[in-house]
């Protein structure tokens, strides 16, 4: 055979070869069960070690269960997209003509000079086609590979030289694909650099870059961002959690809210709140939501719990909101992620005795939260209208003075954030077809009357069980907690007893305790009962104070002075540090009945106004 035959011959090959014989070996693209995958090892026929495109998924397969595909082109999915070769009816006509000239000669190696002459005559075509289309019939006799041909290079072929393509891949590996993420404009220089020190011509921006474009997104992302930031800005999104019904799965989470609130008195600007929102996965309806100026606490879980799952109608007048609320309900599950308010054990077993089932999030994958991390998202582009806010960073916020534009105080904005919900509860959702209303009043009717979900017997027992506590016995003097003493008289019958006992505590205001006995919780307020009431923050703050001025253990009498002069110096400096003002804003109201009373003066032989008969309380 001519140097020519031979020369047509293997590029015809070549080009059939592509959608018709899978090669298996490192670095291949295959597709395994519709979707696109690459070779990383293969050892032997029934054992080939493949990852799936999309995912970080590997696995081992055999030969038998891998096919190949004619584009390297991958589908948002990761699914494999074949690509169809458009065709007209007359040269799929003329391809089965081919066929049907070669098929007397299949058993040829070569076709002679007699019969080559007779198929072109036949086919109107020269010797030299004719002898390139029967090597194309011997690699495959299928009417397919008589089809026309795409002249030009195949779509993503190189026509630089195989070094030059091995050193733009590894200055890809090395600059784009690493933590300092160059450009690809660096990337392209240092491309350059080691072209000319092995003696080839530098490659081009546009060279570089498409090949930047053909890499792995999802792992460049990684080796640029970190695994966190480049599953999210690459990685699969996920299938979402199936739920049937709602209050089947809920999921719960903080975010500080990006506006600044103002003091209800001075109007001078606090800081910002933190928020925490649940939302029902199955409706997408937010069934609750706590704002306060405190961190993320167990407290803050148990009131947005507390929210969540009782009747609002009394909240609703509380705020002024002048509209049903009616989500709300106890939930089957609750997802969190792995934060400390949330994994208290405590609170999970609380959890646990109501019938709620808490789930938490796999650690590093704030994908498993796409529900309430959306939501949360879609809140805060509400709250980037407000007068007063902060943005998502310093970028975006420019030169706008948020502490000079805040203008809504912290009820204020709960009373916003209310009716933004009820407008997001009346809004279409583009995944359920309906409102998230809609779609709650039609999971919770039933032969055509609407039914209310199941909710705590006893609210305020359902909020104590939720709260942060530790068990404590009760002594002559009463319960030792936070080291202050805490009395009723309704303590007498277990003085000594030699039992513990679960005493809850609420870090809004630790003037009272909440003792746990036989299911029935008791309040327990300090043995002082002149003292002003105070969070949890100011107590800690005041014993801080005493160890760093004296030096020595606390006693109640240091610990409550300091108290009374922090207070005084925040009154006075209200104005002054937004410090103070927030701090001002965490107190709690005094609610001492007389203010002026003096601690000798009390008579603590009279019962206190909070107390119950323990005997008629427990039998």
């Amino acid at each position: 055979m001519r140097m020519s035959d031979q020369n047509q011959r293997s590029v015809a090959t070549s080009r059939a070869r592509k959608p018709t014989v899978l090669r298996v070996q490192k670095g291949a693209d295959v597709v395994y069960q519709n979707c696109a995958a690459k070779v990383l090892a293969a050892c032997s026929s029934t054992q080939i070690l493949i990852s799936i495109s999309g995912t970080d998924k590997a696995i081992w397969v055999s030969a038998g269960e891998l096919s190949g595909y004619l584009s390297t082109h991958v589908g948002a999915d990761g699914t494999a997209l074949k690509a169809e070769l458009v065709v007209s009816g007359a040269e799929l006509d003329r391809a089965n003509q081919w066929v049907m000239s070669f098929a007397p000669y299949a058993r040829n190696e070569f076709l002679s000079s007699s019969a080559q002459s007779e198929i072109a005559q036949a086919m109107n075509a020269s010797s030299r086609t004719v002898r390139r289309h029967f090597d194309r019939y011997l690699f495959d006799p299928s009417p397919e590979h008589q089809l026309p041909w795409k002249p030009g290079p195949e779509p993503g072929s190189s026509l630089l030289p195989k070094p030059v393509d091995e050193i733009i891949f590894k200055a890809i590996a090395e600059k784009y694909e690493s933590p300092e993420r160059a450009s690809v404009a660096a990337t392209r220089l240092y491309a350059a650099k080691l072209a000319r020190a092995a003696g080839y011509a530098p490659p081009s921006y546009n060279a570089v870059s498409e090949r930047v474009k053909r890499c792995d997104r999802w792992r460049a992302a990684r080796k640029r961002h970190g695994r966190v930031r480049g599953d999210a800005k690459a990685g699969p999104a996920g299938g979402g959690i199936e739920v049937e019904e709602p209050l089947q799965y809920v999921q719960m989470d903080h975010a500080i809210v990006d506006v600044i609130v103002v003091d209800p008195v001075t109007r001078e600007e606090i800081g910002r709140p933190w928020i925490t929102l649940a939302i029902d996965v199955a409706t997408r309806c937010i069934v609750g939501f706590y704002l306060t100026f405190d961190s993320p606490s167990q407290t803050s879980v148990a009131l947005a719990l507390e929210h969540s799952c009782c009747p609002k109608d009394e909240w609703c007048k509380k705020i002024g909101f002048n509209d049903e609320w009616r989500p709300f309900g106890i939930m089957k599950c609750i997802g969190w992620d792995n934060a400390k308010c949330f994994k208290a054990t405590s609170l999970v077993t609380a959890c646990e005795r109501i019938g709620i089932q808490p789930k938490f999030r796999q650690i590093r994958h704030p994908e498993h939260g796409a529900y309430i991390e959306r939501f949360i998202g879609t809140y805060m582009g509400k709250v980037h209208l407000l007068k007063g806010t902060t943005f998502s960073n310093t970028k975006q916020r420019e030169d706008y003075c948020s502490q000079k534009k805040a203008v809504m105080t912290l009820r204020e904005l709960e009373l916003w954030t209310a009716h933004q919900i009820a407008v997001y509860h009346n809004t279409r959702h583009s995944s359920l077809g309906v409102t998230p209303l809609e779609a709650w009043d039609s999971a919770w009717t039933r032969d055509g009357k609407y039914v209310i979900p199941p909710f705590p017997a006893d609210r305020r027992s359902f909020r104590l069980s939720l709260l942060p506590g530790k068990h404590r016995m009760v002594g002559r003097e009463g319960i030792s907690r936070f080291n202050l003493k805490y009395w009723d008289n309704s303590l007498v019958p277990w003085i000594g007893d030699g039992n513990r006992y679960w005493v809850a505590h609420d870090q809004r205001n630790v003037s009272r305790v909440y003792i746990r006995l036989r299911d029935i919780w008791i309040d327990v307020p300090w043995r002082d009962r002149s003292r002003r009431p105070c969070a949890l923050f100011e107590l800690e703050r005041s014993k801080l104070a005493v160890r760093s001025r004296h030096d020595r253990a606390y006693s109640e009498a240091a610990i409550f002075d300091h108290l009374e002069h922090s207070c005084r110096v925040e009154d006075e400096a209200i104005v002054t540090t937004r410090k103070e003002r927030r701090d001002r804003a965490r107190r709690p109201p005094d609610d001492r009945q007389h203010k002026e009373t003096s601690p000798s003066s009390v008579d603590y032989s009279v019962a206190s106004s909070l107390s119950t008969d323990p005997h008629e309380a427990l039998r």
